[in-house]
């Protein structure tokens, strides 16, 4: 009885010896598989708005997205006395699925929401990797999109879907 219980506390401490193995070799591999950086430029164009330099910079260990500007085609009178104005951007995951990957919203209750003054440069967002992160690539992030959501002076809400492209991109591998 003795031998079979110390056989099979032996074969607990080998397989949980090779599962730790195999889990800091993984982890190890999906660092160094992406030691290097990429930046992707992206620009689109709708039927009211254009989205200029929206940004993708993916580094060792965190992904930034953002800094874009957005350009009123319109009247900028006829976005005075707004009080909601919305953006998320969408990308395709890895399975198929398009995701809000970083969104803003600008809402007044007593007054108005200077929208051309807000988008300018509408800020960024900087994280770790969230799940699945490493399994996209340039088709994901080719797949990008921007949902605008605005009210008018009127009080009408707007919503508009721009894709956007590729303009540049940048990629820097770290030799080890």
């Amino acid at each position: 009885m003795k031998r079979t219980v110390w056989l099979l506390v032996g074969i607990i401490v080998i397989t949980n010896v090779l599962w730790l193995y195999l889990f800091r070799n993984a982890e190890q591999s999906a660092v160094t598989a992406n030691s290097g950086a990429s930046l992707y430029l992206l620009h689109g164009t709708g039927k009211a708005w254009d989205v200029t330099d929206y940004k993708i910079m993916i580094a060792a260990d965190k992904i930034l997205r953002g800094r874009a500007s957005l350009n009123y085609k319109g009247d900028p009178e006829e976005l005075s006395q707004s009080i909601f104005f919305g953006i998320k951007f969408y990308e395709v995951n890895s399975r198929g699925e398009k995701e809000v990957v970083y969104s803003s919203e600008f809402h007044s209750n007593n007054g108005e929401v200077s929208i051309l003054d807000n988008v300018r440069e509408i800020g960024s967002l900087t994280s770790p990797y969230s799940y699945g992160e490493l399994e996209k690539d340039r088709s994901n992030y080719e797949s990008t999109s921007l949902e605008l959501t605005w009210q008018d002076k009127e009080g009408q809400r707007h919503t508009e879907i721009i894709e956007l492209e590729i303009d540049q991109e940048i990629h820097i591998t770290a030799d080890e």
